[in-house]
């Protein structure tokens, strides 16, 4: 057992679609819930998000990760020239 507490607008809703469903507020709260979960557990991970975008922008240099600060040097001394 559970209790809800609303805002006043969005009970206001509620009563409105459970009168056009011609249903109870528990019953759209249940089916909204099913849904909701239902769909969660779908979306996508943020690896699935990315993962057509990984590896598409090669620069070619494998050791940026490690030699980063000498890369940003790098870029720098040039714009100074």
């Amino acid at each position: 057992m559970i209790s809800l507490r609303l805002p006043e607008e969005l009970e206001k809703k509620l009563s409105e679609v459970a009168k056009i469903e011609n249903k109870t507020k528990s019953d759209v709260i249940k089916e909204s819930l099913i849904y909701y979960i239902d769909n969660y557990s779908k979306q996508p991970s943020a690896y699935e998000l990315g993962e057509k975008y990984f590896g598409s922008y090669k620069s070619g240099i494998t050791d940026k990760s490690v030699n980063h600060q000498k890369y940003i040097k790098d870029a720098i001394m040039k714009k100074k020239k």
